[in-house]
């Protein structure tokens, strides 16, 4: 099919995304998240195309204390991890490649940490929210406009001479998944009391999160001219987008928990 179609560019944005699953199902893992790419990779070599590949900001373990820039050593933690980082090296062995790194998506397509803090307020569930894990928020419609603005200034012949193959692509600035939370009730109008403070280990997931990996990037600037708007604005925007700022939150009692 890539040869008959001979595309420009093929973005690739495919992944088994949940954390535990990956911890539980290993073998699944590295099949849909590095296996899926060598594949690509392969038939991609077949055309003329550009690959932009989706990564994650869990390749680093979250030691480092602050947010995380392309030239940091990638130490993942998790089998998730893991199996992104890898399929990061299978994605940048096809020569016309460029990996992009996210962090935390939210926005309409499917259920994300943001609207599963907003379904459970509006329910009236408390909802518990990690204070010791950090990242950068990053809202799908900015991170799309991003990628559809570097694909202005990466054409095949231009990568070979690119400051990085690796760009990450996040929201600007950082907080925990307490803060991010406290803020979508705060925007909804509903008490604070409904966000339950707890640590990563009160959960006991399979799968170990990194504390802080919140991202920061040295070339996207240079290459588009500017950084991703702040989280909290995306936030705002995202929530104004789908007319849940409207109306009061219900409360009561209940609990929901947090995903990745």
């Amino acid at each position: 099919m890539l040869r008959e179609l001979q595309p420009d560019v093929v973005i690739h944005a495919q992944a088994l995304s949940d954390v535990d699953r990956c911890e539980q199902e290993p073998a699944l893992a590295n099949a849909m998240n590095a296996e899926t790419v060598a594949n690509l990779a392969q038939a991609l070599d077949a055309t003329q195309s550009t690959l932009i590949h989706l990564s994650t900001d869990y390749v680093f373990d979250g030691t480092k204390g602050s947010p995380y820039d392309e030239l940091d050593r990638p130490n993942p933690i998790s089998v998730y991890g893991r199996s992104k980082l890898e399929g990061e090296r299978m994605a940048l062995s096809y020569a016309a490649s460029v990996v992009i790194r996210p962090s935390t998506l939210f926005g309409p397509g499917r259920m994300n940490f943001c609207d599963h803090v907003v379904s459970c307020v509006k329910a009236g569930q408390a909802v518990e929210a990690f204070i010791d894990q950090v990242t950068s928020p990053t809202y799908t419609e900015d991170l799309a406009e991003g990628i559809s603005e570097l694909l202005g200034v990466i054409d095949r012949a231009s990568i070979t001479t690119f400051p990085s193959r690796i760009l990450h692509l996040a929201n600007d600035g950082s907080c925990s998944r307490l803060e991010f939370a406290q803020r979508i009730v705060a925007l909804l109008g509903a008490p604070r009391a409904q966000i339950r403070a707890i640590r990563m280990a009160e959960q006991g997931r399979p799968a170990p999160r990194p504390p802080c990996s919140a991202l920061t990037t040295q070339y996207v600037p240079r290459l588009i001219g500017r950084r991703l708007r702040p989280w909290d604005e995306a936030l705002q925007a995202y929530l104004a987008s789908t007319d849940r700022l409207r109306g009061p939150a219900i409360t009561g009692a209940g609990s929901g928990r947090t995903g990745h």
